[in-house]
């Protein structure tokens, strides 16, 4: 009995000296889920489309304004859309890259000649130039803040352009002398193009954007020379030639949308 007694009195102090040695952790922290981090690097095909505007109209000349008359136009607007492909590159909140498109573009300029024609009337007739497709191949350098970008652009721009005379090959003065006409046009379809754009991510792999561009590519000049193959009138010149040059040059405002692979 003593013994037992002793046995309780020694796991009396023996419990307490367990106890405090054993060691309880703390439950874990449940894991937040961070945002996504938005990264410009990588990448990216899309399409555009928009406006191109403000074509200037050309001068006309020729040396025999008395006997013709001429005036050149182009369209004030037109549509203007196609696809890209480009790379960019993110270093910290600087963003490098490059861009390449290719456009159908709806516009013209034209070019229309007036003479006075035997019997009282007049004939008529033009060049007109159409500008098949235009692109550009750009450099590009911005800032990016988180999903948005903003930046600059500049480059190459090339073009295809048809020239096509609509009019007789001959006509007679009103004086009856015949002449026959020449129509010779030389367009440029190589320039520059520089302008800037913003971007927005709406996921991590599509962005949309707005950019403007101002696009030069030249001149486009038509000569027109009229050669008498009979005079009528001694006075009648042999030959004389009419000049009208339009300017290539136009600003574009268009929306993008690019699929991005990063």
């Amino acid at each position: 009995m003593k013994r037992f007694a002793l046995l309780l009195a020694s796991a009396a102090f023996v419990t307490p000296a367990l106890a405090a040695d054993v060691v309880y952790e703390e439950p874990a922290a449940p894991v937040v889920a961070l945002p996504p981090a938005y990264s410009w690097t990588g990448f990216y095909v899309g399409g555009q489309a928009g406006a191109a505007f403000n074509r200037d109209s050309g001068a006309f000349s020729s040396d025999n304004t008395s006997f013709i008359g001429g005036s050149d136009n182009s369209d004030d607007a037109a549509f203007i859309g196609g696809v890209h492909v480009g790379y960019d590159y993110q270093i910290n909140n600087l963003i490098v890259g490059a861009i390449a498109d290719i456009n159908y573009i709806d516009a013209s300029s034209a070019t229309s000649y007036t003479i006075p024609s035997f019997g009282g009337g007049f004939d008529s007739f033009g060049v007109v130039n159409d500008i098949n497709f235009v692109g550009t191949v750009r450099g590009k350098v911005g800032f990016a803040a988180d999903r948005f970008a903003i930046y600059a652009t500049g480059g190459l721009a090339y073009a295809d352009f048809d020239n096509e005379y609509n009019g007789a090959s001959s006509f007679r003065s009103r004086s009856g002398t015949i002449y026959t006409v020449a129509a010779n046009q030389d367009s440029d379809d190589i320039g520059y193009a520089v302008g800037g754009g913003v971007d927005y991510l709406v996921t991590p792999n599509l962005s949309l954007g707005l950019e403007y561009l101002y696009t030069d590519l030249g001149s486009s000049d038509a000569n027109i020379t009229y050669t008498a193959v009979g005079t009528a009138l001694q006075t009648d010149q042999q030959s004389f030639t009419s000049n009208s040059n339009s300017d290539l040059d136009f600003h574009t405002v268009w929306a993008k949308a690019s699929f991005r692979f990063n």
